[in-house]
Parts: structure tokens; sequence; C-alpha cells
């Protein structure tokens, strides 16, 4: 079952500049993975916020995509914040570590049969 994700951050200060540049090579970088089936940045009604949606095969393959930025992820985070994360599907120990104490995050788990 895939893992799709949804998440919103906001800019720092004026560094949309910065974050636009990074968030462009993290697409990039995401379009050669083979377990990335989607990963689209759109822009917000709110200034400064931006969100994405990234669908990976599985869990695995999200903790994959982390491991391979994973240099690009330290220089986003330089320059936004996460406002809110939501994920649809299982999760992996990864990833349920990374969301584990963090705020505004929501983990909805399929329904089973």
């Amino acid at each position: 079952m895939s893992l799709l994700v949804q998440i919103e951050f906001k800019v720092r200060g004026d560094s949309e500049t910065e974050f636009l540049r990074v968030a462009r090579a993290l697409a990039s970088a995401a379009a050669t993975e083979p377990g990335t089936l989607r990963y689209q940045w759109f822009v917000t009604p709110t200034p400064g916020h931006y969100s994405i949606i990234e669908e990976y095969v599985d869990a695995d393959a999200a903790e994959a995509h982390n491991h391979h930025v994973e240099s690009l992820l330290r220089e986003f985070f330089a320059v936004a914040d996460l406002v809110s994360a939501a994920f649809y599907g299982e999760l992996n120990e990864y990833v349920r570590n990374w969301v584990s104490g963090r705020e505004g995050i929501s983990v909805h788990a399929p329904l089973k049969p």
C-alpha cells in the first residue's frame, strides 16, 4: 500500500528565494527515485506558505527518499518551518519515529477489511 503525505511549510523571514531553490532541488532529486510516485509542490493562499504532496510505494520508499536528500533537507529546514503534516497509509519504524512528538501532524491508518 502506498504512503501519501501532505505537508505545509512556512518560509522563514526573507528566505523565499533560497526556499524555492531547495524545494526545486528536492523535486528534481525525487524524480529519479524508483519508489517515489508523486512529489509536487503547491503555492497556498497564505503568503510565504507552501504545500507538498508526496506519494511513495510504501513507507520504506519515503525513508529512502529522506536518506537520499538528507543534505538538501538540512538546507530546507534552515529556511522553512513545518506547519502541518498528514500521513495516509502504513508507517514503518523510521516514519513513526519522525512523526512522534511533533506538533501539527496527523496519521491516518488505512481502514481494515
